[in-house]
């Protein structure tokens, strides 16, 4: 993703700040230097983060209100996502570092479409960080069943307003792997090619899971 960041042209400043009061779930109170008044839409971002190290990935903003960020690593692996829930009025953030800080230096709004959750049908092998891999299925209306004896996992998939995702929920969860992933977005970003979507989450400690088709 980072080949995007001679093409991006438009700045931005923006600042987040975790409230210090908030619960263990890392929610943090609504900011307007966090949500940049934006369309709706997917954006390419380029950020600098309080540890001042220059990061891209991806804001995604629906038409419900809701919102997602992610920062990527090196290896492209999410590093930092915030998710903004509009009925709550809340941002979730998988950090721990409640003083945590974001600069927005660049954006571009990329092509995107709505995601038929069908589209998922199929046989696929999920790829955590640390090499693991568990092959899944993806069912008719939305239904995701673990494959793997030793992580066991069904899963319930809903439409989403945000482009390119859908909202995904863990059932039955008995993958110690997920455990910390039990709700989040799919995503497919085809910046991550073969990669067929990955599956995100902005709750604490939470991996990027990486699919790809069997």
């Amino acid at each position: 993703m980072k080949r995007y960041l001679l093409a991006l042209f438009l700045s931005l400043g923006l600042t987040a700040c975790n409230d210090d009061h908030k619960d263990q779930q890392n929610t943090i109170a609504e900011s307007p230097e966090l949500a940049p008044n934006l369309p709706v839409g997917t954006y390419i971002i380029s950020t600098v983060t309080n540890e001042d190290l220059p990061q891209v990935g991806k804001y995604y903003l629906g038409q419900d209100g809701n919102k997602l960020l992610v920062l990527n690593d090196e290896q492209d692996r999410a590093q930092i996502v915030m998710s903004y829930d509009a009925k709550s009025k809340t941002w979730q953030s998988n950090q721990k570092d409640k003083n945590l800080v974001i600069k927005l230096d660049h954006y571009e709004k990329i092509v995107d479409e709505k995601l038929d959750i069908n589209q998922l049908i199929g046989l696929y092998n999920l790829s955590f960080s640390n090499g693991t891999t568990i092959p899944i299925e993806v069912k008719a209306n939305g239904q995701m069943i673990a494959k793997d004896p030793n992580c066991t996992f069904n899963a319930v998939i809903t439409a989403s307003q945000l482009a390119n995702t859908a909202i995904y929920a863990l059932t039955d969860n008995k993958c110690d792997l997920l455990k910390n992933n039990t709700q989040g977005y799919i995503v497919v970003d085809g910046d991550l090619d073969p990669t067929s979507f990955r599956m995100l989450s902005s709750k604490l400690e939470s991996q990027d899971v990486w699919a790809f088709l069997n």
